[in-house]
């Protein structure tokens, strides 16, 4: 990030110029802002010299950038001023950074997430996940060792780099008895080590390394290896950015390797291709079951439900549940992903709204956001939820969602990010009133992203007419369009008497 100077703070296109300008004026004295080479950046200085004149130095991080001339105590309040100024935009700038590395790793993990999720072979897992590790940080060693189930002992899945103990293999930079190995696991904490050769872990195989970092491959409250880099380049050394890379990494990687691992334990017992095929028949079972019971009575309103998944278990979920006051609170959402992942984290978003106690469509997406982030899921979800009172007033939170439609009307809703990415993420809240003979629908992306034979998507252009009709109508429509992904709507209004 280009580092802060003061030309740059009091640019025309700084907010902080039109300020400091109001308050020279204000102050109706001589006073100049000028930058370190006595070049003027803001106000006049008198042409006539005063003994009153003083140069007050603006100092920001122990450097002065700049200084104040004018009388003493109106450039001393000046020269604060701009310095509490400038401290602000630096910690704008580096907030700014921050989210701009956070979002860097957020589409990290969805690249490395879409190379994994097609792959349930650990070693495809490991080589792929190490591929990707080398791309980004410079290394000429690499490994992954994974802790055998029945032993515990480490067993090497990835590697690439010749070791010098042993010239019939490519193990990598630390074999399976390695210290270093040993010591990520068990810490469970990543490392760096810089000069290898000082040590004390070291064998001889790993003293040839000028730069070591390592990271546990974590996947929930377990470790289930070790990923590892090394460089023996002259003066190769690895930074905090690296590790923290490797460590977006190697969250990933663990839990593809998870994965990995309870697939081939349901294969290995049930050792034909039958038992998964009954497997993913029972959890669409018990994925119907769970949605069947995700709406409760609800007095005074009409809720209308309907949901078709692309395949035999889905990504879409909803929920329905009455307050005591007599309002309602309905959410429908979307996880990423497809399968017996997306299924699983269906079934543990739905336990969670099982638990939940409070009503407010805001603290409903806040807690959702922060289990999921708790629960280590792989991903992101998007979610709408609302709240209707039982005089018509609702308030409708939106967590990445397709906005919910009002009598064929889409709703503005405030842009957020999905739930799963940023804990403690805030989700602005929407209010609106909802009339007798009015009817909300909530629906999946699976409406506008239906897609014809001829590959025209059903799009958003045509929902306000659609959504005019009831949910059963509307989802009937998306799926003889062309269904490509799971259908939900989820429709509301008044019980009419």
């Amino acid at each position: 990030m280009p580092g802060l100077t003061l030309k740059a703070l009091l640019s025309p296109r700084s907010g902080s110029r039109p300020a400091l300008a109001a308050l020279l004026e204000a102050m109706k004295g001589d006073i100049c802002i000028v930058d370190p080479w006595d070049k003027p950046l803001l106000g006049a200085i008198s042409n006539e010299t005063s003994i009153d004149q003083s140069r007050v130095p603006i100092q920001f991080e122990e450097t002065t950038f700049g200084f104040v001339v004018g009388p003493p105590e109106s450039a001393a309040a000046v020269a604060l001023l701009v310095t509490h100024l400038a401290a602000r935009d630096s910690e704008g700038r580096a907030l700014g950074s921050e989210i701009l590395h956070l979002y860097r790793e957020v589409h990290l993990i969805e690249q490395l997430s879409e190379q994994l999720a097609a792959l349930l072979d650990l070693p495809a897992v490991s080589q792929s996940a190490l591929g990707q590790a080398q791309r980004l940080i410079p290394a000429t060693h690499g490994g992954i060792l994974v802790v055998e189930e029945t032993d515990g002992t480490l067993r090497n899945t990835a590697s690439f780099g010749r070791s010098s103990s042993d010239s019939d293999g490519n193990l990598g930079p630390l074999l399976p008895d390695s210290r270093f190995a040993s010591s990520i696991l068990e810490r469970g904490v990543a490392e760096i080590v810089n000069n290898c050769s000082s040590d004390p872990r070291a064998v001889d195989s790993e003293r040839s390394f000028n730069a070591l970092i390592c990271a546990p491959l974590r996947a929930g409250q377990r470790t289930v290896g070790v990923i590892a880099l090394a460089n023996t380049a002259t003066g190769a050394t690895y930074s905090a950015a690296d590790l923290k890379l490797l460590n977006t990494i190697a969250l990933q990687t663990a839990a593809a390797i998870a994965n990995s691992i309870l697939c081939a334990e349901m294969v290995d017992a049930a050792r034909i291709r039958a038992a998964f095929a009954a497997e993913l028949h029972a959890a669409s079972t018990v994925q119907q079951l769970l949605l069947q019971g995700a709406s409760r009575p609800t007095p005074g309103f009409q809720v209308e439900s309907v949901y078709l998944p692309a395949s035999e278990v889905g990504g879409d979920f909803f929920f329905v549940s009455p307050a005591p006051d007599g309002s309602v609170t309905a959410i429908v959402g979307d996880v990423s992903g497809k399968g017996l992942t997306a299924a699983m984290r269906v079934a543990m978003i739905l336990g969670a709204l099982r638990r939940e106690t409070s009503h407010d469509p805001g603290e409903i997406l806040f807690g959702l956001n922060n289990a999921l982030i708790a629960q280590g899921q792989l991903g992101f979800t998007t979610a709408c939820c609302i709240r209707i009172s039982l005089s018509g007033e609702y308030t409708l939170a939106n967590a990445g969602h397709i906005a919910p439609y009002l009598s064929g009307r889409e709703l503005d809703t405030p842009s957020a990010l999905p739930l799963g990415l940023i804990r403690d993420q805030i989700y602005e809240l929407t209010q609106g009133h909802l009339r007798s003979g009015e009817r909300l629908v909530l629906l999946s992306d699976g409406v506008p992203e239906a897609r014809s034979h001829a590959g025209e998507l059903y799009g958003f252009e045509r929902l306000s007419g659609l959504t005019l009709m009831a949910a059963q109508d509307i989802a009937e429509a998306a799926r003889l369009f062309g269904q490509e992904d799971d259908i939900t709507v989820l429709t509301l209004a008044f019980t009419t008497t």
